[in-house]
């Protein structure tokens, strides 16, 4: 085989891949639809809400955009939103041990709740904070960055009379109400900055941490 045949192989494979790869982050945003479905519809999922650039080498090829996963810790070597590919990939590929329970889950859900919450009417903090909340309680881990009082009442409001265990899904009747409850409350953040202001106070950044 010639050397661009080669390549052209090469790219054909990548391709596939990242076709495959777009099909799960797909079923995962159509979940996440499932269960904000008393919130709103969030529509259809679109990949150029997402960095799906090819990365080589550390290689960005489009620029970085302001996202909830960028940090600059060393406890999330794949924070970047550049990396939302290789977050479900590998999330994808632990699933059959591990579930929803890995970091990469994390980092993936918390791009795809945001730009949920986004859709929903959300914006700038207050969607970012949805989607930190949302990932914590769809993995049980927690995000190094900030937002940790939002994080905390999501949580609060999402287990709140029930036991607190991950595994719960997407078309629970308790989930949606759950979760429509949690969104009016955001919601109600947006409209009122003084209320947002005394209801969260962020004290500290936390490290990522399986809770």
């Amino acid at each position: 085989m010639e050397l661009e045949e080669l390549i052209q192989s090469e790219e054909n494979k990548e391709k596939e891949q990242l076709n495959l790869t777009l099909e799960i982050a797909e079923k995962e945003w159509n979940k996440i639809r499932e269960s904000l479905s008393l919130c709103g519809d969030i529509g259809e999922f679109s990949k150029e809400d997402y960095m799906v650039g090819i990365i080589e080498e550390d290689l960005i090829v489009r620029l970085p955009k302001l996202s909830p996963t960028k940090s600059v810790s060393g406890y999330s070597p794949t924070f970047y939103p550049m990396y939302f590919i290789k977050n479900i990939e590998r999330m994808s590929e632990k699933f059959p041990e591990k579930g929803y329970r890995t970091t990469e889950a994390l980092y993936s859900f918390i791009e795809l709740a945001t730009k949920a919450a986004e859709r929903l009417g959300l914006r700038g903090t207050i969607s970012m904070a949805f989607g930190v909340g949302y990932a914590n309680v769809r993995t049980g881990w927690i995000a190094e960055k900030g937002l940790q009082k939002e994080r905390e009442i999501f949580e609060q409001m999402f287990f709140s009379g029930k036991f607190k265990h991950y595994d719960w899904e997407c078309d629970w009747t308790s989930v949606k109400q759950a979760l429509r409850e949690i969104f009016d409350k955001f919601n109600s953040w947006q409209d009122d900055e003084v209320l947002y202001k005394k209801e969260s106070d962020p004290k500290k950044i936390v490290k990522p941490m399986l809770v």
